[in-house]
């Protein structure tokens, strides 16, 4: 398709491999609808109707005997391509119908550069859609016979002649969602990717990036002693020109270590700094090292450092949230400003605890855990304690401005239920006062019965 001044709209070759994917496969084909102009799916041996649902659906599907190599499979499937770029996702992966439609008009506007690929955002959603965490990948590259993918699993983009690919960073514009770690496709990996990262060691044992991911395999596994062992061999391995990089396979092994260490096998303190030194000096914008000591050191009530680390990770996250950074807490920053509210609350930080809590229920004002760490702090404020229900009071008019409608029957439930798991006795006593009689004759019944 042209435009005018001899322009011409950049055109996609979608491919795919798939191996028994009839739950995925529709889903799969359905986002390049009308975007790409054509679709390539590569079967690797599937016993269900994958193959048959793609058909039915259009795209070109050729056979591809499996021999325990991922890059093989998709450096067949890109030998069929026909067009200028490729669009390679997995089939539990989509771009959504917004982004989709953005992809083309992105491209357009890379045609007559230098660009060879994208880097886009990867957000990984579980069984119940929630976002777990982001990170980034390259899935968006041109079709040129000097970028092949390389390696058995894992496999990633490389080029024949050694050139490094020049890659234009689109995560705030374009976002692949992701749902291959929910339960039911984890279970269909299991035991496949160990076999084959073994088998890669055995003929590169110095790839510290496969040490790493056989550490992450071990991990899933729960043998913990042995995925320490390989996350540390693949620190060890780690060339030094990789430090500053951030990656599946650089900074995010270290908080894969760091984060076993710590929280899984808890370590000893000095074991558990030493690691997460090491991770800082190298990575020093990552913010999921102060996260993962944060919560250590919660775990052992030692509200002080907590608070350091977790205020130190939050600081970190909003100054350097872009590409391969956080991807962790980003997925769990309510429960980060939670745990720093609540080492606020108990290193007698009080004021600065109200304002995490207050910020996060103007978000969600039906938060319980937040709300309860917010009235445990008006609770232990000496002036306000000593006004007793004139300061009670005084709570209550906050809460009736800044997040509840008292005038809803919800909202006043609510409240009470919060009051009660802080134990403030005089909020208790005023919140009280806002129902009828026989309103608060039913709530206590329900109550008490819950």
């Amino acid at each position: 398709m042209k435009r005018g001044n001899g322009f011409r709209e950049p055109r996609i070759s979608q491919c795919l491999i798939v191996k028994n994917e009839e739950n995925n496969i529709e889903k799969a084909l359905s986002w390049g609808k009308g975007i790409v102009s054509e679709q390539i799916v590569v079967d690797t041996g599937s016993t269900d109707r994958t193959v048959e649902i793609a058909k039915q659906m259009g795209a070109a599907v050729y056979e591809f005997q499996w021999i325990d190599d991922f890059a093989a499979a998709k450096n067949f499937a890109i030998s069929k391509a026909k067009y200028e770029w490729i669009a390679f996702l997995d089939a539990d992966e989509y771009f959504c119908e917004a982004d989709a439609k953005k992809l083309l008009g992105s491209l357009g506007m890379l045609q007559i550069t230098g660009t060879e690929s994208i880097l886009t955002a990867w957000v990984n959603l579980n069984d119940e859609g929630k976002v777990t965490f982001v990170g980034t990948q390259r899935r968006i590259f041109r079709n040129l016979p000097t970028i092949r993918y390389s390696g058995r699993i894992h496999e990633a983009l490389s080029t024949t002649d050694g050139h490094l690919i020049d890659t234009v960073d689109m995560v705030e514009e374009l976002n692949i969602f992701h749902t291959g770690y929910g339960k039911e496709n984890s279970n269909k990996k299991e035991g496949r990717n160990l076999k084959l990262i073994q088998e890669e060691l055995k003929e590169h044992p110095e790839r510290y990036d496969m040490w790493g991911y056989l550490g992450q395999e071990y991990a899933s596994r729960d043998r913990w002693q042995e995925a320490i062992d390989a996350f540390r061999k693949s620190a060890e391995l780690m060339p030094e020109n990789m430090k500053g990089l951030y990656d599946t396979s650089t900074s995010i092994l270290y908080f894969r270590l760091l984060e076993t260490l710590a929280n899984i096998v808890e370590a000893g303190e000095e074991e558990v700094m030493e690691v997460y030194e090491k991770a800082i000096e190298g990575w020093p914008e990552e913010s999921e090292y102060d996260y993962c000591v944060g919560r250590y050191y919660v775990k052992r009530q030692n509200w002080q450092k907590a608070e350091y680390h977790m205020g130190r990770a939050l600081n970190l996250l909003e100054k350097y949230s872009n590409t391969g950074k956080g991807m962790i807490l980003s997925g769990e920053i309510q429960k980060a400003y939670e745990l720093l509210a609540i080492c606020c609350y108990n290193n007698h930080h009080l004021q600065e605890c109200v304002q995490l809590t207050t910020v996060l229920l103007q978000g969600d004002p039906y938060l319980m855990s937040t709300a309860v760490i917010l009235l445990m702090a008006f609770a232990s404020d000496h002036e306000t304690r000593m006004k007793g229900m004139d300061g009670a009071r005084e709570v209550l008019g906050f809460l009736g401005s800044n997040f509840y409608n008292f005038d809803s029957l919800k909202d006043r439930l609510f409240v009470l239920r919060a009051s009660m798991a802080a134990k403030y006795e005089e909020l208790i006593v005023a919140v009280r006062e806002l129902f009828s009689a026989e309103e608060l004759e039913t709530v206590l019944q329900a109550l008490k019965n819950s």
